[in-house]
């Protein structure tokens, strides 16, 4: 397998994005503005703007965690309140013996981070889906409210702080410091919102920077499509489990900020109102721009201030209006728009004669391939054996596999049957998509079946699904480099291998394209060229032709006897002339059990696998050609649905 991927190695570069320094230009530039701004108004204004920089920076929590991470998380309001009162806690008891607070800022951090991480670890590693998560924070936010509500009690302080009920925490201390050995220095207003203003901009920098990483690329992999990230080998919950402790972290930092600019703390920052505020931020600004997340604040706040007027009865409603008018005129967000607009301007004034020219150079730059470096020394892999002993899985009284014990050996071996017969059934527990009721599935002697399929991944199981599972919202060439570094490599070595897979696959052209742009047959050769990249020594194709021209059909018979030489590879098709192209061991299923066994030759003129395709007494006792009516029902069948 892994001499395979060397002959396609190449050298390309790594997916689009922004640059460092451009980065921390644009922050610099900000900043500049932000200060002068700040000390050409009154000292007062520029700590009112405060607040605005502190709520942006709430925001990019949510950003970072759902915009980024695809975890739609309404608990960061709640995260904020935790950061919030830590920090008063600790710099009410200790600011004025150490003369400095920021210490109290690291510790609000720090418990944020570790409650965000208990809090998600539960929910991860508990396997809670999308909207559950979403109720459990939002729950976690409410009974902190209810919590923190009820300590008004002279019971509930910690040391000389209180946690104050409904009346709230009072006299938090502003951000301090001092050097060793020096005098203490309290920020003036201006200094404050200028140092807010830094720490959202830093903050929105490294999450831009974090974003075209490994662990960035995966966490947006993760939001696209959860299911194929785990069968390329990443670990799901641990990078679900990351993303939102880092969110969390920033989040009790905004608290801490925010817990300094008001100098109170009051149990309402638990409430539903802030949970939703901080949505609605991020969905009026734009949930995956870092930028999107000052433009929601500031446009929600003006706008609440505009319409609300003194009455605060009237922001709901605003709120809702705003949140409307968004979802139905700028579906993505302001800033997500504004971008759109500027591209669509650009290609209008672009649109001439040498555009064509100018967009294939920079493809070419891209795709160019480094000939001064030799290809990577690989060795051979292995092909492993996988097997299964009595595995069984059972829905319910139904059982769509029954007590089927198979051995699948170095090779190229067919799996058919009419549908029903629990053919992808089979493969899902192989891959370990599903775990068996009964029985076990075992690799080289070692069993797999309790182990999740990323581990099966990372083991040499590669598995290609019947519907192409590819990450539709990101480009080709960035699906197949997220495929090319799931396998322990560094980032260059991930570079070459995707590049020159775009050349194996004849996709050169259609890098930069969206994949779910793709044609039907294209996106099946994207995800098949995934699987390769991870060099299984197992793989596992469910329908691999599924809507491919016939051409395509030939090109993935002869791609597939190939992975066969060095791999186990198992195909399960309905197309029996691709079968016949494979000329591979074949074993039929009939619900739920292994029916019989042979060659093509030998099936297509067995009356019995006839009987199962067309039914018992198809001919009246007459001789058939067997083959051709096997041919015609299976060709009937492959249009119908997927069998269990």
């Amino acid at each position: 397998m892994r001499d395979l991927l060397a002959r396609v190695a190449g050298s390309g570069a790594r997916p689009a994005g922004g640059n460092v320094r451009r980065d921390l230009g644009g922050a610099a530039l900000a900043f500049a503005a932000a200060s002068v701004l700040g000390n050409w108004v009154e000292e007062f204004t520029a700590f009112e703007w405060s607040l605005w920089a502190v709520q942006a920076i709430l925001a990019l929590s949510l950003t970072l965690v759902w915009g980024y991470g695809g975890i739609f998380s309404l608990g960061q309001a709640a995260i904020y309140g935790i950061g919030g009162y830590t920090y008063g806690f600790w710099a009410i008891n200790l600011a004025d013996n150490t003369g400095e607070s920021l210490t109290a800022v690291l510790v609000a951090v720090l418990v944020g981070a570790v409650f965000a991480a208990l809090l998600g670890y539960f929910m991860f590693y508990g396997n809670v889906t999308d909207v559950y998560v979403a109720i459990i924070t939002l729950a976690t936010s409410l009974v902190l409210f209810a919590f923190v509500n009820s300590t008004s009690g002279r019971a509930y302080r910690i040391g000389d702080a209180p946690f104050g009920g409904y009346n709230g925490m009072p006299r938090i201390p502003r951000i301090t410091w001092r050097l060793p050995g020096g005098e203490s220095h309290e920020l003036t207003r201006t200094q404050f919102f200028l140092f807010c203003v830094a720490a959202g901009l830093l903050i929105a920098v490294a999450i831009r920077v974090l974003s075209r990483r490994p662990f960035g690329r995966i966490a947006v992999a993760l939001q696209h499509n959860e299911l194929r990230t785990g069968l390329l080998g990443y670990d799901v919950r641990w990078h679900k489990l990351a993303v939102f402790t880092i969110g969390g972290a920033i989040a009790a930092f905004a608290g801490a900020l925010f817990a300094a600019w008001g100098r109170f703390m009051s149990p309402p920052v638990f409430s539903l109102t802030p949970a939703a505020l901080v949505v609605i931020w991020v969905l009026v600004g734009g949930r995956s721009s870092v930028s999107g997340a000052f433009v929601g604040v500031l446009v929600v706040k003006g706008f609440s201030s505009w319409f609300g007027g003194a009455s605060g009865d009237n922001e709901p409603i605003v709120l809702g209006v705003i949140l409307v008018l968004i979802v139905l005129l700028l579906p993505g967000g302001i800033v997500a728009n504004l971008s759109r607009l500027r591209k669509w301007t650009q290609s209008r004034i672009s649109l001439s004669a040498d555009r064509l020219g100018a967009d294939a150079e920079t493809v070419d730059r891209k795709l160019e391939p480094d000939l001064a470096s030799p290809t990577p020394e690989v060795a051979q892999q292995r092909a492993r054996l996988i097997a299964t002993a009595a595995v069984t899985k059972r829905f319910g009284g139904l059982a769509a596999v029954d007590a089927v014990t198979l051995e699948f050996p170095r090779g190229v071996s067919c799996l058919i049957g009419p549908n029903g017969a629990g053919k992808s059934t089979l493969l899902d527990l192989l891959s370990g998509r599903q775990r068996p009721t009964a029985g076990a599935v075992m690799l080289d002697g070692q069993d797999l079946t309790k182990r999740e399929p990323f581990l099966r991944a990372r083991g040499g199981v590669g598995t290609k699904l019947q519907v192409a599972s590819v990450y539709e919202s990101l480009t080709v060439r960035e699906n197949l480099w997220l495929a090319c570094y799931a396998m322990p490599r560094d980032i260059e070595d991930a570079d070459r291998r995707a590049a020159g897979l775009l050349e194996w696959l004849d996709l050169r052209d259609e890098a930069e394209q969206a994949a779910g742009t793709l044609s039907h047959g294209k996106k099946q050769w994207l995800e098949i060229g995934m699987v390769v990249s991870t060099d299984p020594s197992v793989v596992l194709l469910d329908e691999p032709t599924a809507g491919m021209t016939r051409e395509e059909t030939e090109r993935t018979a002869s791609l597939v006897r190939e992975l066969g030489e060095k791999a186990s590879v198992i195909v399960v098709e309905h197309d029996m002339d691709f079968v016949r192209q494979l000329d591979a061991p074949i074993t039929v299923l009939h619900m739920g059990s292994m029916f019989t066994q042979g060659t093509f030759e030998e099936l297509s003129g067995d009356d019995r696998v006839v009987d199962i395709y067309l039914g018992a007494h198809h001919t009246n006792g007459s001789p058939t050609d067997g083959r051709a009516e096997v041919d015609s029902a299976i060709i009937a069948e492959g249009s119908a649905d997927a069998d269990t």
